[in-house]
């Protein structure tokens, strides 16, 4: 019934569809991905389901898009791999610095950004201003977020046009308000 050369890895059906392998496991989980199960206990993906799922939903749907301006790459894999757990529908994007944010959310238009305040070239205050100041993504949600939790940092970035401050590590459930509360579904 299955040939072997033909099933993928969840890291494998991962790297195609542009996601993280913990993204497909969940799939799997959730039904939407079908898959069968190894004598050792592991999951499978015929190439014919996983094509099935990129001519789907999952790719027409892809019409926000979410950028994390981050640059600790630990902090930034775990905010994709939760958007991209809850939301599989949104495109998901990371700037890995303030320079490289810049040009990315204008050519992206972004539906929402995740903003760190503390980064080493241009830090997320002076980002979030200049956001603010680009007639074209002037009204693009922002959420600062930062480990620093001092009244004052969270006043200033506010004060810079950040919609929301969370702290982080940000929690599953605390992201899910908050991309919520600002684009929805």
């Amino acid at each position: 019934m299955n040939n072997p050369e033909k099933l993928l890895t969840p890291a494998q059906v991962g790297k195609l569809l542009s996601v993280s392998p913990i993204t497909v496991r969940f799939w799997a989980k959730d039904g939407r991905l079908k898959f069968i199960t190894t004598p050792g206990g592991h999951r499978r993906f015929e190439r014919s389901e996983v094509e099935r799922l990129t001519e789907g939903k999952l790719v027409a749907k892809k019409g926000k898009t979410i950028v994390i301006v981050e640059d600790d790459k630990q902090h930034a894999d775990l905010l994709v791999e939760f958007i991209e757990v809850l939301y599989p529908e949104f495109g998901v994007e990371v700037a890995n610095s303030g320079f490289e944010a810049g040009s990315m959310i204008e050519n992206i238009k972004p539906s929402l950004i995740f903003l760190d305040l503390v980064m080493p070239d241009i830090d997320g205050f002076a980002v979030c201003k200049y956001i603010r100041e680009n007639e074209e993504t002037k009204d693009t949600p922002i959420i600062a977020m930062s480990g620093l939790s001092q009244q004052e940092h969270q006043d200033k970035i506010i004060a810079s046009g950040a919609n929301a401050f969370l702290i982080k590590p940000i929690k599953l459930s605390v992201l899910k308000r908050a991309v919520e509360s600002f684009i929805g579904d």
